[in-house]
């Protein structure tokens, strides 16, 4: 199996894969760059298309290195949805044999998309429950991905497809206690989409919470690095302090605070136990799988709570619910929060850093004085309920990161 470096980046990221500036949108600036205009099919003669062209072959630790041009269509070309090979570069002029504005990735002809339109009719943009992914090192011009393909879009808890179709389970994949894919996040958390994924791949194996994603050959890691239900996320180390890129489990948060979290309620801070999630050897979405306990989507076995299902808009605004993406997941998704492993409290006259507490532990209304602040500051409550909160002063999550903010990281495919 080769492991192309083939990763998309989030169209909200100001540090694009790799290097610096916004990922380039096909613009008449960007046309005047390429060879060609992958997404409007315009720039080529008669009887080509323009493509992705491969002109050194991804081998042991070296990318795979092509650019956009011209090339032939051919006599029978493979139509949308069929199945293909990668192009290489000693066959068919670095070219792979998909009709004219689809490109062949795992496998598939997929449709050419502009990343910066969202789903619909106009020109470039993908069909109803598809979503344009970007693929660092293909349609690259200079640093930047200057078009995608796109791919079917998903519950990133169910991992069911969106829409219809009689394989939904586990994105589709034939075997749903096997997943052939996973659901990944795409551009600004607007909505998730399939990615390759392979459970036979030994180093994939026991990519889940707090474990690092599988990464590329420069230590960027990829966006379905992780096991189905997980995406990469930034944790910080409690000995040095410094930042790690780690899975993170995804999974339904509850509101919370010192008050909910007794009697029946004590468990509220991990998780709604009565929401549907896929865990990566079972063949449905059952009750009790969203919720971050060992052996679902958590790993912590020492906390006195487990860990923290925190709402989704936390983390996408370093804590200020004032600064939260619009993202239709905000309120509806949530990501495990191994609270104890943040040194990120300061007490007053103190120097030394103290871990954070549990929604469990905190007020649902603090005063300024306190370090740890509420539990809506704290990504406890759902942001309809805390983005009128105005940040108070609370810098302790400046230094906690999210793998969708600026940084070199790349989602791969796996051919």
């Amino acid at each position: 199996m080769k492991h192309l470096a083939l990763g998309a980046c989030l169209v909200i990221w100001i540090a694009a894969c790799g290097g610096g500036g916004k990922p380039q949108l096909l613009d008449s600036g960007v046309d005047a760059l390429l060879a060609c205009n992958p997404v409007a099919q315009t720039g080529c003669k008669t009887g080509e298309k323009c493509t992705w062209i491969v002109d050194l072959d991804a081998m042991g630790n070296t990318d795979e290195i092509g650019h956009v041009g011209c090339a032939p269509v051919g006599a029978a070309p493979i139509a949308d949805g069929g199945q293909c090979a990668d192009a290489t570069a000693m066959a068919n002029m670095g070219a792979d044999a998909c009709v004219a504005g689809d490109l062949c990735i795992s496998g598939k002809c997929k449709p050419i998309c502009d990343p910066q339109l969202v789903d619909g009719t106009a020109a470039g943009a993908c069909p109803l429950n598809f979503a344009c992914s970007l693929y660092s090192g293909v349609f690259v011009s200079g640093v930047n991905a200057v078009a995608g393909v796109c791919e079917p879009t998903c519950d990133p808890l169910t991992q069911k497809l969106n829409g219809d179709g009689t394989l939904t389970a586990a994105c589709g994949s034939a075997d749903p206690t096997k997943p052939s894919a996973t659901c990944v996040v795409s551009g600004r958390f607007r909505s998730f989409h399939c990615a390759p994924f392979d459970p036979n791949d030994p180093i994939w194996a026991g990519k889940t919470d707090r474990q690092p994603p599988l990464a590329d050959s420069h230590g960027n890691f990829f966006g379905n690095g992780c096991a189905p239900g997980f995406i990469p996320g930034y944790v910080e180390n409690l000995t040095t302090g410094a930042m790690k890129t780690l899975c993170s489990g995804m999974c339904a948060p509850l509101k919370v605070d010192k008050a909910i979290a007794v009697g029946a309620h004590a468990a509220d801070n991990q998780g709604d136990v009565n929401a549907l999630a896929k865990l990566e050897t079972e063949a449905a979405a059952l009750a009790g799988n969203a919720v971050c306990v060992m052996g679902k989507k958590g790993s912590i076995v020492n906390a006195q709570r487990g860990e923290d299902c925190r709402f989704l808009w936390f983390p996408l605004a370093k804590g200020d619910p004032t600064m939260a993406l619009p993202t239709p997941f905000n309120d509806t998704l949530g990501l495990c929060f191994p609270y104890e492993k943040f040194l990120s409290v300061t007490m007053p006259g103190m120097t030394q850093k103290f871990p954070e507490k549990s929604c469990a532990e905190l007020e649902v209304t603090a005063p300024m004085t306190d370090p740890y602040g509420s539990a809506k500051e704290n990504g406890c409550y759902p942001l309809s309920e805390s983005r009128l909160l105005a940040r108070k002063g609370r810098s302790a999550f400046a230094t906690f990161r999210f793998a969708s903010e600026p940084g070199p990281a790349v989602r791969h495919v796996f051919d």
